[in-house]
């Protein structure tokens, strides 16, 4: 059987150049499974993790556009292979795959697929896969990408506009290597030698840092979002994301010879926030670009038209007592939890850790689906430096009043009482100050409150997940970066902005607003298309009813017929 199965892979252009070995490993992942005429193998707009080869049976390809109109657009016979994209990848599917006459498909599962390579990293070698496959697996990972997000572009400034910037150190770097090869042949001193290189070596590390500032703006798009990353070498480093669904429109410029020789511009790409708008600077091939971002809003627009379409078929379906052929369970039920121990604490010991994280809070705060975030405490030192001073300062002078007997202890413990009651209070009103701002993403909004001691004043903002447009960072300068902490900004439509201040590892932060975001999003469109369907049930219920209640003179002759 693995034998029958390698050569029936030997056939696949994906799997063509690879050897016996190989492609025996790759049959011993291989199922089989039946699939009655009316099934739906596959549906668009669902994350692909399979690829199939139909050994019999006829399947089609149903494509729905982004208008909710579903056409055919193909079809498959034995022999043919589908879902590359979704084993190599695990993109969202681009068509359903309806089965017209019963098949028997082999199916291969992306997970088991990957450990094979990681045990055979040399068979990436030999895959005929596509050239637009190749180029998104060839892309680079970043850290904050989710499990499904895939990098469809990652572009940095054109190279043509570095050459200008490296022009005159690149010269004074030349002319001071020349001066001191010729002093060195003239005078033959090392001494000569270094002081003449000094110019030149700090030229050399200033064309260094040009290049590594270069390199750092970055710009990508995924099947996500589009991101632009600028960065200044040991310095400040800035990031603005905005969701795809949220892109209005993109505008493209390209200015002068220089750019229309070799092909590079600038693309703003517009969202509905105040300030909204992502800006990919002197990139190469912009229009190309702009054309992988409007592809990839289509492919979601119709997935998701797609996704309703199957749902209300489903609920039409069940409605109308209508059975379908069983479809296929895609993953196997996952296991039950296992119970986690759970120590207690005493209360005594809690109400010391309670007395102990008032002076100690955490930045970052887990309470069910909130997060709370609070200012760096490098923001606090500040405030509290001149209280803390000076407490300090008449402690000492207590001390050393008392190791002298400069004075009467009880004069030494009054003014000391004094300055205490009045340093202290201030103290922990610049504390209780920089505690009380807190931000807050729940599973539906983002919260923004500036609270001052004693609840003297409050100022509470919120704003609806789905208002985001967009979301940038800013770390600023070598303090920001070298203890991590910045600033973030939550462009909305019609609130405002949103910015939480100083707050540790911003990176972070940016990134759970965009899950949260992206999860309440899709919540929100599964309520939605939820509630449109009950509203298409309701109308046939009401209109079974008035055709029910009507004389059989007045009702459509299909309708008498039938209950005749």
């Amino acid at each position: 059987m693995p034998n029958d199965l390698a050569k029936q892979l030997k056939q696949i252009p994906l799997f063509a150049q690879l050897n016996r070995d190989d492609l025996k490993a790759v049959a011993r992942l291989v199922q089989s499974d039946q699939y009655p005429a009316g099934s739906q193998v596959c549906h668009q707009g669902e994350l692909g993790e399979t690829a199939y080869f139909v050994e019999s049976g006829q399947l089609s390809i149903l494509y729905t556009n982004p208008q909710g109109i579903e056409l055919e657009v193909g079809s498959l016979g034995p022999g043919a292979f589908v879902g590359e994209t979704s084993l190599l990848l695990g993109e969202m599917r681009d068509a359903t795959v309806t089965v017209v006459q019963d098949a028997t498909l082999l199916y291969l599962n992306k997970d088991d697929f990957d450990q094979l390579l990681r045990e055979r990293p040399w068979m990436l070698r030999y895959l005929q896969m596509r050239s637009d496959i190749a180029r998104k697996r060839r892309a680079r990972h970043f850290k904050w990408q989710g499990p499904d997000e895939i990098v469809l572009v990652s572009e940095h400034r054109h190279n043509a506009m570095l050459l200008p910037r490296l022009i005159s150190p690149g010269f004074v770097f030349l002319v001071d290597l020349l001066g001191c090869g010729y002093w060195y042949l003239r005078a033959g001193s090392l001494l000569v030698l270094a002081i003449m290189a000094i110019p030149g070596l700090a030229t050399f590390l200033f064309m260094l840092y040009l290049i590594m500032d270069h390199v750092d703006d970055i710009y990508i798009v995924t099947n996500k979002r589009v991101i632009r990353r600028e960065q200044v070498p040991f310095r400040r480093e800035s990031r603005v994301e905005a969701p795809l669904r949220n892109v209005q429109d993109i505008q493209e410029s390209q200015s002068g010879l220089l750019a229309q020789v070799f092909d590079f511009g600038d693309l703003i790409i517009e969202t509905a926030g105040e300030r909204g708008h992502v800006a990919f600077r002197e990139i190469s091939r912009p229009s190309e670009v702009k054309s992988i971002i409007f592809e990839q809003i289509r492919r979601m627009q119709a997935g998701a038209k797609a996704e309703e379409r199957a749902a209300i078929r489903d609920d039409m379906h069940q409605y109308f007592g209508i059975s379908r052929p069983e479809e296929k369970p895609s993953a196997p039920a996952s296991s039950p939890k296992k119970r986690r121990f759970r120590l207690t604490v005493p209360k005594p010991l809690l109400m010391f850790v309670s007395a102990l994280t008032y002076f100690f809070p955490p930045t970052r705060h887990v309470q069910g689906d909130t997060i709370t975030w609070r200012k760096h405490r490098i923001i606090l030192l500040p405030s509290i430096a001149p209280p803390t001073l000076l407490i300090v300062l008449a402690t000492v002078v207590a001390i050393y009043a008392l190791r002298h007997n400069s004075a009467p202890l009880g004069s030494i413990l009054a003014g000391y009482s004094v300055a205490l009651v009045f340093f202290i209070p201030w103290w922990l009103w610049k504390f209780d100050d920089w505690q009380n701002d807190i931000y807050q993403v729940t599973a539906t909004r983002i919260i923004d409150v500036e609270r001052s001691p004693l609840f003297l004043h409050e100022e509470r903002r919120e704003a609806n997940l789905g208002m985001i447009q967009n979301i940038s960072l800013e770390i600023p300068g070598f303090l920001g970066r070298l203890l991590n902490y910045g600033s973030v900004t939550i462009e909305t439509a019609g609130a405002g902005a949103f910015t939480f201040d100083y707050v540790k590892d911003p990176r972070s932060v940016q990134d759970e607003i965009f899950r949260r975001m992206e999860t309440f999003h899709r919540q929100q469109a599964k309520d939605d298309a939820e509630r449109r369907r009950n509203e298409l049930l309701d109308w046939f219920a009401v209109y079974d009813q008035i055709r029910r209640a009507a004389p059989p003179e007045s009702r459509p002759p299909s309708s008498v017929a039938q209950e005749t």
